[in-house]
């Protein structure tokens, strides 16, 4: 399923493209919880986003396959028991006063038996979870780098 956001944050895009090498500012995004970066620059990660049947855990990778100064896309699998989320997220970081504009799309897919279950909820919570996420990691990027 595609789905997609946007946000104005006062982080400037220097600092976005950074934030995977932002250790401090990522531990502090709270929804992550156990964060550690690989030596390939995979972040390592128990993500809790809330949901309608409360704070779920999964274990979760995120991977920047590509980065730029305008933008970034980052490959994220997370996984639960038998249930699994596969998504791409492409960023867009265009600068707005001392901050930036960002746009994200994704690509998101729910695997497994969650996935009849989770379809009819998935846009919604997905949508709210990643941009509240990426707003998260933005507004702690400026306030650690």
């Amino acid at each position: 399923m595609k789905l997609s956001g946007e946000f104005t944050t006062p982080t400037p895009s220097t600092a976005l493209t950074a934030l995977g090498d932002n250790k401090p500012a990522l531990q502090a995004v709270p929804a992550f919880r156990s964060l550690s970066v690989s030596e390939d620059g995979t972040i390592v990660t128990v993500f809790t986003p809330v949901t309608p049947f409360g704070r779920m855990t999964l274990n979760t990778l995120i991977r920047t396959e590509e980065i730029s100064a305008h933008g970034a896309v980052l490959r994220v699998t997370a996984h639960r028991a038998q249930h699994a989320v596969d998504a791409r997220i492409e960023l867009r970081f265009a600068a707005e006063g001392s901050g930036s504009h960002v746009t994200w799309v994704a690509d998101l897919a729910v695997l497994g038996p969650a996935a009849s279950v989770g379809q009819r909820v998935a846009r919604e919570v997905a949508t709210r979870t990643i941009g509240e996420t990426l707003q998260s990691a933005a507004a702690l990027a400026v306030q650690t780098s």
